[in-house]
């Protein structure tokens, strides 16, 4: 049973505390789905993942087509290359040699592309930009294609006393047609790459993940859940709780609350989450509490600390707030003075707004609500609406006080989110948005420079206000 040495084990280091440094629990039940579903999110957005199954798909193309070249007379294939071997070795080389040059220019634009989306926008972007598939595909085509060459050519025989000679007549002129293909992918390449850091695309991009996180994990329209704050304070009188920390600090990636039912945990038993999606923690962080104590020995808690995927990165599959940090980082760089593009900032608002809109009309998960057939009580924190409004625009209300057109741009945006709550009969959020809407606009009103902007400013706020009713 766990007991006071927590208190003690709190204060040690992770490698004190931890026999292991994986992320995954070091004894007992393993909680396999969500530590996979949380690799394969960090297989499938890396670089690496995709582009080198093309590859491979290169290097099988050529396994499969040498056998029927040994298998078929080149007779049955009168478009296919006749010359002999010495030619058939020259053409292989010269295709291999300059698709893996072609390969190297992609990989060094990649890279610098990367440099300059993270230091000109955010760099918490790079991860999203290193998802992108189409650059993935093309990247990997430049490798299947070397891939392929080296295996076709170390099949090519001249002929001799002994040996009648082979040449691979499909497969050569398939690496004619793979060598006109990389060409036409190198240019769709740097057009893709010219598209991707437009802060334009970069913005949509963010803000399309957003959006599909919001309809995933919000489906359902605005509604009032149970009471949401009263459940842990009334736990604590029964005693201390059984707790849990993580192995590693890092940023929570993932709760898969969906699974506390299988932790094994008596129907009586209380759990309170304390953690969200996107909180940074350290190894002294609570992650879960549990009453009774007596509750959980060491396989469970073992159990209960896989369920919280505590990664290096954040990820917007279960923390619509990234999507919303991200946009937000992108319009504060915008407007600093080493960079200085209000248009940019106003394209972010937008999104921004855009988001804040449909989440403005989503009902929000309880906090308190019972998992499984044995009703288990489980009280888990989440993100408030008001909370996220803050993130999307607090900042950037701060950063853009001297600069009426986006100050314009925050306190219009707000105006429509207070709108859209107030018809989805959230009044809570649309005062929300009044209160964040005047404390914004009182220092860019005093920072105008002239009338006419203070004119403009105070109309948006009595917009705003109208607005939230």
């Amino acid at each position: 049973m766990l007991t006071r040495e927590n208190a003690r084990v709190a204060r040690q280091p992770c490698r004190e505390r931890h026999s292991s440094r994986s992320g995954t629990p070091s004894s007992g039940y393993r909680p396999v789905v969500v530590w996979i579903k949380s690799q394969w999110q960090n297989v499938s957005r890396g670089f690496w993942f995709f582009p080198g199954l093309v590859a491979l798909a290169g290097a099988a193309l050529a396994v499969v087509l040498v056998p029927i070249d040994r298998a078929a007379r080149t007779e049955a294939f009168p478009l296919a290359f006749d010359g002999d071997a010495s030619a058939a070795r020259t053409i292989l080389g010269t295709v291999a040699g300059s698709l893996i040059t072609v390969a190297g220019l992609a990989f060094s634009i990649t890279v610098v592309t990367l440099q300059l989306v993270s230091s000109q926008f955010t760099p918490r972007a790079v991860r999203s930009f290193l998802a992108d598939r189409p650059s993935q595909l093309v990247a990997g085509t430049f490798v299947g294609i070397f891939a392929y060459c080296l295996l076709v050519l170390r099949t090519v025989r001249n002929e001799g006393l002994e040996d009648d000679g082979f040449v691979p007549a499909l497969a050569v002129t398939g690496s004619i047609v793979l060598g006109l293909v990389g060409l036409v992918l190198l240019l769709v390449f740097i057009h893709r790459i010219t598209q991707v850091i437009k802060v334009e695309n970069i913005a949509a991009r963010i803000a399309s993940e957003t959006a599909s996180t919001i309809d995933r994990l919000y489906p359902e329209q605005y509604g009032e859940g149970v009471a949401r704050d009263a459940a842990p304070a009334s736990w604590d009188v029964s005693g201390e709780p059984a707790v849990v920390r993580p192995q590693r600090a890092g940023h929570v990636r993932a709760v898969a609350l969906e699974d506390l039912a299988d932790a094994d945990l008596p129907a009586s038993a209380r759990v309170h989450v304390r953690v969200r999606p996107g909180d940074l923690v350290t190894c002294a962080t609570v992650l879960i509490e549990v009453w009774p104590r007596t509750a959980v020995d060491q396989a469970t808690h073992d159990r209960l600390r896989g369920l919280v995927s505590v990664q290096s990165e954040r990820d917007v599959a279960q923390d619509v707030g990234f999507g919303i940090r991200q946009l937000a980082d992108v319009a504060v760089r915008a407007l600093s003075p080493g960079v200085n593009d209000p248009t940019t900032a106003v394209t972010c608002i937008g999104y921004l707004r855009n988001a804040l809109e449909d989440l403005g009309k989503r009902r929000l998960p309880d906090r308190l609500r019972r998992m499984g057939e044995d009703g288990l009580l489980v009280y888990a924190e989440a993100r408030e609406f008001d909370e996220l409004l803050r993130e999307a625009f607090a900042e950037i209300g701060r950063f853009a006080r001297a600069d009426a057109r986006v100050t314009v741009a925050v306190l219009d945006a707000l105006a429509g989110i207070a709108v859209a709550a107030r018809r989805a009969g959230a009044l809570d959020r649309a005062a929300a948005a009044r209160e964040l809407a005047e404390e914004i606009a009182g220092p860019a009103i005093e920072d105008a420079r002239t009338e006419h902007e203070r004119r403009l400013l105070a109309g948006c706020v009595e917009r705003v206000q109208a607005a939230s009713g």
